[in-house]
């Protein structure tokens, strides 16, 4: 018989106290992360399964909220890259709004699961900064979407910047908290377009831009 973890038995299916031990988990894994590009903390985290909670209600609303902010703004696009994929929860719902979705994220483990969830996407491990592919034909993505990580990048303005070099159009979203930091670096951008996505008691903040707006225009 197969000696199990502690680890291996809570992120068994059905285990009572899954919840519990998750959110313990994720207290512990999270110590040390955040700003600071902490990618090994990172991957520890996804030691057990769905560590942010993404199957709840909390997060299922935010991300029907969020296709629905990209049907307005952007509608169904040809491609769409999404930084922070984890898992591919979210990457489910952003998979109905485009052709060909591509997930990027630097837990390999992560990647692993992303690929078993939703195996006709693409997903890599890496950065905004060094993708693991080419970018599709043109250059450019149709739309570049991070969703709840820029926080846990040391470089918020210089991937907005990569966001903005690699997108048609751009969408971050980020919880309501963390809005000083992250909000300083998107206020100046042309054409900013800024709402609101409500779960009783969370909220969080989107910005959707197009970078051509923010260009000069050629003589």
């Amino acid at each position: 018989m197969t000696k199990k973890t502690v680890l291996d038995i809570v992120a068994s299916e059905g285990a009572p106290a899954r919840q519990l031990v998750s959110k313990l988990w994720r207290r512990y894994a999270m110590r040390g992360i955040g700003a600071n590009d902490n990618h090994a903390g990172l991957d520890k985290l996804y030691a057990l399964p769905d560590p942010w909670g993404m199957t709840t209600e909390r997060e299922q609303s935010r991300f029907s909220q969020t296709n629905a902010v990209i049907g307005a703004h952007a509608g169904h696009v040809g491609s769409l890259l999404e930084i922070g994929s984890g898992e591919g929860h979210q990457s489910e719902h952003l998979s109905k709004m485009c052709d060909q979705l591509y997930g990027l994220d630097v837990s390999e483990r992560a990647v692993d699961r992303a690929r078993e969830r939703l195996p006709q996407a693409r997903f890599g491990v890496g950065e905004i900064t060094a993708l693991p592919w080419e970018p599709p034909a043109g250059g450019k993505y149709d739309l570049v979407v991070a969703c709840e990580v820029l926080y846990y990048l040391s470089d918020i303005a210089g991937a907005v910047d990569a966001m903005s070099r690699l997108g048609n159009a751009c969408l971050v979203t980020f919880f309501c908290p963390s809005a000083r930091r992250v909000a300083e670096h998107l206020q100046d951008i042309p054409g900013l377009q800024r709402g609101w996505i409500y779960h009783d008691p969370y909220a969080w903040l989107w910005a959707y831009w197009r970078p051509q707006l923010a260009e000069p225009a050629q003589s």
